[in-house]
Parts: structure tokens; sequence; C-alpha cells
């Protein structure tokens, strides 16, 4: 393998991780409202059950 090829390999990793974390980052919260309101209908609670989906989605879209 070239140094160029190094070079050129590692500003593809940075620009996949460019590219990947802000899908990350907005895909665990809208995933975790939706699923949240789904479970929180299921047990009658729609409202509380989507802010803790939320949360949750938060907290693990940031972990």
């Amino acid at each position: 393998m070239k140094p160029s090829d190094k070079a050129f390999f590692g500003q593809m990793r940075i620009l996949a991780l460019a590219i990947a974390l802000p899908f990350i980052m907005v895909v665990g919260p809208i995933a975790g409202y939706f699923v949240g309101g789904w479970i929180g209908e299921a047990l009658g609670h729609s409202a509380s059950g989507k802010l803790a989906g939320l949360l949750l989605g938060v907290v693990t879209a940031l972990h």
C-alpha cells in the first residue's frame, strides 16, 4: 500500500463518519418517539410513552 493510499482511505473514513453520525443522532430519537407512542397506546398512556421513548432515543443516540 502506497502512502497516498493511506491518506485517501483516512480521508474516506473521516467522510464516512461525517455522513453516518448525523443519521445516528437523528434516527434514535425518531425511532424512540414512534416506538414509545406505540407502546404507550398499548398501555393506555400515549403521551407519556412518546416522551419516554423520545428521551430513551436521545440517550441512546448520545451514548
